[in-house]
C-alpha cells in the first residue's frame, strides 16, 4: 500500500542515502581496504565530491517538494528540474565506462 502523501519524504531519504553511498566508497577507496586494494586518493576524493554534490543537489530540491506537497499542490517536474539528475547520471556511467576500460584491474 503506498501513500502518496509520503512520497517526498521518501525521495529526500533516496537522495541521501545516495549521497551517504557515495561518501562512504569515497573514503572506503581513498584509505584502501586491507587484502582488498591499496588506497587510491584521487579516485576517493572525486567520489567524496560527488557524494556531497548529490546532497547539495538532492535534498533541497527534496525538500522544496515535500513543502510543496504539504501546502496541497505539488507541481510536476520540468524539464529543467530532471535535467541536471539526468545529465550527471550519464556523467558518471560514461566515466565508469572509460575507467573499466582503460584502466582494468
Amino acid at each position: 500500500m503506498s501513500d502518496p502523501g509520503l512520497a517526498a519524504e521518501r525521495t529526500q531519504l533516496a537522495w541521501s542515502r545516495s549521497a551517504m553511498s557515495l561518501l562512504a566508497c569515497g573514503a572506503a577507496t581513498a584509505k584502501g581496504i586491507p587484502r582488498v586494494t591499496d588506497g587510491h586518493p584521487v579516485t576517493g576524493v572525486v567520489l567524496l565530491l560527488l557524494g556531497g554534490l548529490v546532497w547539495l543537489a538532492g535534498v533541497p530540491l527534496a525538500r522544496q517538494r515535500a513543502a510543496a506537497a504539504r501546502l496541497g499542490g505539488r507541481p510536476v517536474a520540468r524539464h529543467r528540474d530532471l535535467a541536471p539528475v539526468a545529465y550527471g547520471t550519464a556523467v558518471v556511467g560514461v566515466a565508469a565506462l572509460i575507467i573499466a576500460a582503460f584502466f582494468p584491474g
